[in-house]
């Protein structure tokens, strides 16, 4: 299952990720189950975050006036309601993040004070997951894929692509094992259909230093997926690549078996 809640906002930040990683933070925290999981979910203790793979992934989707830039570019003005998509393999995840969502105790959420204000929802849905049993399954992106290497070189699909694949299984076997304790059980295999590139801007703070904004290079489109489907169908959930849980590599199924 999934979730969809849509704002009506009038200007985001350009690194509005963030925004919505925070806002997914507080209705954690809106209620005292969601209290318990926000602390299992990002410390192992008060002073250690908790760095495993998020047992979560998350879109942002709206379409910007490209007509219409601040100064410096720093806010983007949406021509349409935005949707936050939100997806996870734990169901008592995904009741408290929306018993947070509706709570009237959280809105207004002002992000930053004043940089993003999100009011009560207009709408709040509960959206199925498409059953799989067969592979390949037609994904499409709903946020930007990052793959990196341990270095931090971005890899995509149209540029080196049997490094893409070993660091796409590589990533994917480790989420896997991360969340559900057992890696991939057959290794993933990778079909381009209509895919882009995609230069991302997201703020990321290190330890205790002050955030920085970063630029990703990510891929975004359409593609085949191979593997078994019990993996394709967890990650229809869970999303594929880095940085899944800061608003990167959700999929929805477009065809699939």
């Amino acid at each position: 299952m999934r979730l969809r809640i849509q704002f009506q906002v009038n200007r985001v930040p350009i690194g509005y990720r963030n925004a919505f990683m925070s806002y997914l933070k507080e209705t954690l925290k809106a209620t005292q189950s969601g209290k318990q999981r926000f602390s299992h979910l990002f410390y192992f203790d008060e002073n250690h975050h908790n760095k495993r793979s998020k047992s979560y992934c998350f879109a942002v989707r709206f379409i910007p006036d490209k007509n219409r830039l601040s100064k410096g570019k720093e806010w983007l003005y949406p021509l349409t309601p935005i949707s936050l998509y939100f997806s996870t393999i734990d169901l008592g995840l995904l009741t408290d993040i929306y018993n947070g969502a509706i709570q009237k105790i959280i809105y207004p959420f002002d992000y930053q004070q004043g940089m993003m204000v999100l009011h009560y929802p207009k709408n709040i849905t509960l959206l199925k997951d498409k059953p799989i049993y067969e592979s390949p399954i037609h994904f499409r992106t709903l946020s930007p894929i990052l793959i990196e290497n341990s270095q931090g070189k971005p890899h995509i699909p149209n540029h080196d692509f049997q490094t893409f694949i070993k660091e796409l299984n590589y990533q994917t076997n480790l989420m896997l094992s991360d969340v559900r304790g057992k890696g991939l059980i057959h290794d993933l295999q990778f079909q381009p259909i209509n895919l882009r590139k995609e230069v991302v801007k997201h703020t990321i703070r290190e330890r205790n230093e002050t955030p920085k904004l970063y630029t990703f290079t990510c891929f975004s489109g359409n593609f085949m997926l191979y593997g078994d489907p019990l993996d394709l169908e967890d990650i229809q959930k869970l999303g594929l690549g880095l940085r899944r849980g800061q608003g990167f590599g959700m999929l929805e199924v477009v065809r699939g078996g």
